[in-house]
């Protein structure tokens, strides 16, 4: 019953809106240089699934075209359980309903399932919502900068350096996904998943003061246990740590819909991102 209550008065603080992918606004003409933070993009994939090398490969020639700030993590939820569990932080209920491929912009403000006919098309259909969610006013403006270490056998040590650069207190959570840039696992086409993640490296809530500067510290072994397996294999030159700061406010989202049943989530938006290799 008091889960019941909470789930009640979690409801009534939300900002509600709700949207499958939210259409472009044409109007809206952004360019890299006009994005008020780098964007952060997570895309839910399965190493079985016939469409979403579409999706792989098109927010791939995104990324390399530099086009835009932003940066990407692939959740393989079929290889990782980690990453099964993030992509269940898209799904509320009894019943966990996801479809693949999604890409969730910016902690799931916008969400985009399926995929185009081509990849062109498909990077067609991602741009504009990478677009529309870099010209979203972030709650404070935030300044994010990360280092990582590498210390040998595996094993990382990241430094985040987080400053409020607003006029009010800011409470949200950070999130540092350890990535392989190439990854170990090959989606249904037989290329390999790029950013996939591994684990965290943090994984926190952070509080900051306004014009407060914070400094936070994790690390991450791959020989340790990661869900259901190590990854005392990986090498310095594959890896990228790519670092979120979300704001604490839920806002109701709708992912995927079928006559059968319908994916609801809770977005918290990300509103700055980072990213570094190690050094």
């Amino acid at each position: 019953m008091k889960k019941y209550i909470l789930i009640g008065f979690v409801m009534m603080l939300l900002i509600v809106s709700t949207v499958n992918a939210i259409p472009y606004n044409d109007k809206i003409q952004t360019t890299s240089k006009d994005f008020t933070h780098t964007v952060f993009v997570e895309q839910s994939t399965n190493t079985s699934c016939p469409n979403c090398p579409y999706a792989n490969d098109a927010l791939h020639n995104i990324y390399q075209s530099g086009d835009y700030p932003f940066y990407y993590v692939t959740l393989v939820v079929n290889k990782n359980s980690i990453a099964k569990e993030r992509n269940r932080d898209y799904c509320f209920g009894f019943i966990k309903v996801y479809a693949v491929p999604t890409v969730y912009l910016d902690g799931g403000d916008t969400n985009y399932v399926g995929r185009g006919n081509t990849v062109p098309l498909t990077e067609a259909l991602y741009r504009p919502l990478i677009e529309q969610e870099g010209a979203r006013t972030p709650k404070q403006p935030i300044t994010m900068n990360s280092s990582v270490t590498w210390d040998g056998n595996a094993k990382l040590t990241i430094t985040i350096t987080i400053k409020n650069e607003g006029n009010l207190p800011y409470f949200g959570k950070c999130r540092s996904y350890v990535t392989e840039i190439v990854s170990r696992w090959n989606d249904n086409s037989g290329d390999p998943y790029h950013f996939a993640l591994l684990d965290y490296a943090v994984n926190k809530y952070v509080f900051l003061l306004p014009k407060i500067t914070k400094t936070i510290t994790g690390t991450f072994d791959g020989n340790a246990n990661h869900g259901d397996q190590t990854f005392e294999d990986i090498t310095q030159d594959n890896i990228m740590v790519i670092s979120s700061l979300s704001n604490w406010l839920p806002h109701y989202r709708i992912g995927y819909q079928s006559d059968l049943y319908t994916q609801k989530y809770f977005a918290y938006f990300v509103d700055q991102t980072t990213a570094t290799t190690p050094t």
